[in-house]
């Protein structure tokens, strides 16, 4: 069973529209989505936005239910200059740029801050975009993670430090519970704002489209 795990309500809505003879539960606070995608048996769920609840949303889940694989999918704020609003990004490698000392302690984990995805999700993704051209582009490699909303003088010390793809504020700890759990696990983040066009505005305007775009690249993985 594939556990998706997304944020806010735009980055769930696609997976909810797609899912068929579907019914629901709860899960400590959250709702549980099952269904099917693709003919595929899914578990689908909204975390919230920060490292806190994504992570104990992440665990609370597997615990209860068996999880053989999660995907995280959503948008982010894009980092390399060469990135468009609606480019998709793929993990490769997830790390922290900034860690809620809260995260560690109220879910047991260890303080490792770099994690690695899953070989063989991330080459199935690599070769459907290859076979399957998209209409935006796709690229691979680094997704940072923090607990607060960066700009300004941190956006760029974060760039220069890390050098990310895209930085967001839950795939790393729900990186970090996969890893904890030896649960395959890979991140699927489209780009809703830039440096050079950032802004709640620019985030609103932009992230029902780019969801979708994340959702199209995700469920390849189904």
């Amino acid at each position: 069973m594939t556990l998706i795990i997304c944020a806010i309500r735009p980055e769930i809505k696609p997976f909810l529209m797609a899912l068929e003879n579907s019914k629901s539960e709860k899960c400590g606070s959250v709702k549980v989505y099952i269904g099917t995608i693709h003919n595929k048996q899914v578990l689908v769920v909204r975390c919230g936005v920060g490292l806190k609840k994504a992570a104990t949303v992440t665990r609370s889940v597997i615990n209860k239910y068996p999880v053989k694989q999660v995907i995280m999918s959503g948008t982010a704020g894009g980092v390399d200059k060469k990135l468009k609003i609606g480019d998709t990004i793929v993990s490769e490698e997830i790390l922290y740029h900034e860690i809620d000392k809260n995260v560690l302690h109220d879910t047991g984990l260890n303080e490792e801050i770099s994690f690695l995805v899953n070989t063989e999700m991330l080459q199935k993704l690599k070769s459907a975009v290859e076979v399957e051209p998209l209409t935006q582009q796709v690229y691979f490699g680094r997704i940072t993670s923090g607990s607060k909303f960066v700009s300004g003088k941190q956006f760029n010390i974060i760039a220069e430090k890390y050098q990310p793809l895209c930085l967001d504020m839950e795939t790393a700890a729900v990186a970090h519970v996969c890893h904890a759990g030896n649960i395959p696990f890979i991140a699927v983040r489209s780009v809703s704002d830039t440096s050079e066009k950032s802004g709640l505005l620019t985030f609103y305007k932009n992230v029902a489209k780019v969801s979708e775009n994340s959702f199209t690249v995700a469920t390849k993985l189904l």
